[in-house]
């Protein structure tokens, strides 16, 4: 790999299409940041965080999508086809353009404006249905009437992405292991919706560990509802859905039912499967932003409150080394927090600009 590109491609001996044929933004090559002071915070040894903010549409999903786009081009696919109101649905659009390929994005009449209009100035053709579960009719029909390939789910119960675009977030796993000198971390904790992710980073982890190049490292799946908790406990290979009872600041993996695929990571790794309330993820936000200057996304501090919870159960090592996976930037969840920040006040004078910083945010200048 000496020499090549610093992005996801300098593995593509590993992955379904060389690098001369990709449909690249530049996806992947992301720093993986030293977190001293929130280890210290949380009570962990060794703690990094992945920030797949670094990506050209600031996610993880651009990992998958640029596989994807690259394999509806080779097939000839008329359009692409995702059924989303976040991340992929940016992704999907912004390698449909690059690909040259039409997008078609279904989202619900829930849908943030800011994230609409972030799709649709790609070019996308933006849909909105009734409800969310029509928008997996109509992504079904884009495949199977028009042949549209999709980057996301559209299946009852869900199934994930196809095994061409999770080999995308293999390389998410592959860069982990070349960043921390070529060995793998004891855990590594990420956001859990259809588990996608952490699929692809146990693929990456499985392959590299069939060379003889490092072991593969425990798993920790953070999630709302719960089922892939359930199926954990109880042993078994069918995650049944679950009871949604309440909204989520984590609206990216606010899934009501996880996959065979979260189960066979997570089983398969030694890891653990976590559920994790909205208070603890908020808290776990804003430890990211006080302690590391890092703001994610509420999602993507998901898999911070499931460490932390972890660790105060006493089912991890606080002698561990921990990844944790930050999916995406806080950008994309304005909206979710805005009422936790107090209105920008209005300083009238210099005289009263002190005043205004002391009552405002508890900030005394003078006394600095």
């Amino acid at each position: 790999m000496a020499g090549r590109e610093v992005d996801m491609w300098r593995y593509d001996a590993l992955l379904p299409f060389a690098a001369g044929e990709a449909v690249s933004l530049g996806e992947g090559g992301t720093p993986l940041v030293a977190a001293p002071r929130l280890a210290r915070r949380v009570g962990v040894r060794v703690l990094w965080i992945k920030d797949e903010s670094r990506n050209p549409t600031w996610s993880f999903k651009d990992r998958s999508n640029a596989v994807g786009a690259t394999h509806a081009r080779a097939l000839g696919s008329p359009a692409l086809v995702v059924s989303s109101t976040g991340n992929a649905a940016a992704a999907t659009a912004a390698y449909a353009r690059r690909a040259g390929i039409p997008a078609i994005v279904l989202v619900a009449k829930s849908v943030d404006p800011i994230m609409s209009g972030f799709v649709q100035s790609y070019g996308a053709h933006v849909v909105m249905t009734e409800t969310k579960p029509d928008r997996w009719v109509m992504m079904k029909h884009c495949v199977e009437a028009w042949d549209c390939y999709p980057t996301g789910n559209y299946q009852t119960p869900p199934v994930g992405l196809n095994p061409y675009m999770t080999d995308g977030y293999k390389t998410i796993g592959f860069e982990i292991w070349e960043q921390l000198g070529r060995r793998a971390p004891d855990w590594i904790f990420a956001p859990a919706g259809y588990t996608n992710g952490l699929a692809g980073i146990f693929q990456g982890f499985q392959e590299l560990a069939a060379m003889g190049l490092a072991a593969v490292p425990h798993l920790g799946a953070a999630e709302i509802y719960g089922s892939l908790v359930r199926a954990i406990e109880e042993g078994s290979d069918v995650v049944q859905p679950a009871r949604i009872d309440r909204p989520t600041v984590a609206i990216s993996i606010g899934t009501s039912q996880n996959t065979y695929q979260a189960v066979a990571a997570i089983r398969g790794s030694g890891g653990t499967a976590t559920q994790v309330a909205d208070e603890e993820i908020l808290s776990a936000q804003e430890r990211m932003i006080e302690s590391e200057g890092m703001f994610p996304e509420t999602t993507s501090a998901t898999g911070l409150a499931a460490l932390i919870r972890e660790l105060e159960a006493g089912r991890i090592s606080r002698d561990a080394e921990v990844v944790i996976v930050m999916t995406s930037t806080g950008l994309k969840s304005l909206n979710v927090t805005a009422h936790l920040r107090p209105p920008v006040p209005m300083a009238h004078s210099v005289e009263s600009f002190s005043e205004v910083l002391k009552a405002t945010y508890g900030f005394n200048p003078e006394a600095e």
